[in-house]
């Protein structure tokens, strides 16, 4: 939840992942009035900086505390890519690129679990894949958050369909 700037090239030159819990980044509650008391100024500042390790070089998995927290992919690429909470924006700077937050879903998570054969479409891997309701890469943050998945296919067998 807190890195250092020092620490950041870290990531990169260690080789480690991050799997940092995105869908909380936001000013709210939690992280202002039960938080920022008790975390020295210096350290709260550095809250969640996604953006800052992957501007280092460092690789950027998704994840999800479920069920204390959405299993939703789309709100919680909503949340990396805005951080805003009802007491406003969590350091707009640590904002994630959309496109970032898609990779740190599929190729970052599987590469994270040591799982090649899944996390992107290409020649031998599974067909893992959904079809969704919008075009993800072009609607609104809001928009996004709201996305629902209409199929999904594992190992190149449907197993879900909306109803």
């Amino acid at each position: 939840q807190f890195v250092r700037p020092e620490d950041f090239p870290r990531f990169r030159e260690l080789g480690v992942i991050s799997a940092l819990q995105l869908f909380w980044a936001d000013a709210g509650n939690d992280t202002i009035e039960i938080l920022k008391p008790y975390v020295d100024a210096e350290i709260y500042k550095w809250q969640y900086p996604a953006r800052s390790i992957l501007d280092n070089g460092g690789i950027i998995s998704g994840a999800s505390d479920w069920p204390v927290s959405t299993a939703s992919v789309f709100r919680a690429i909503y949340q990396a890519e805005t951080r805003k909470g009802k007491e406003g924006v969590l350091d707009a700077s640590q904002a994630m690129p959309r496109e970032a937050m898609f990779y740190a879903y599929t190729r970052n998570s599987a590469r994270a679990m040591n799982l090649d054969s899944i996390g992107n479409i290409a020649p031998g891997k599974r067909a893992d894949l959904v079809v969704l309701d919008r075009d993800v890469l072009t609607v609104s943050p809001e928009e996004l958050r709201d996305t629902k998945v209409l199929w999904t296919m594992v190992a190149g067998k449907i197993v879900y369909r909306a109803k």
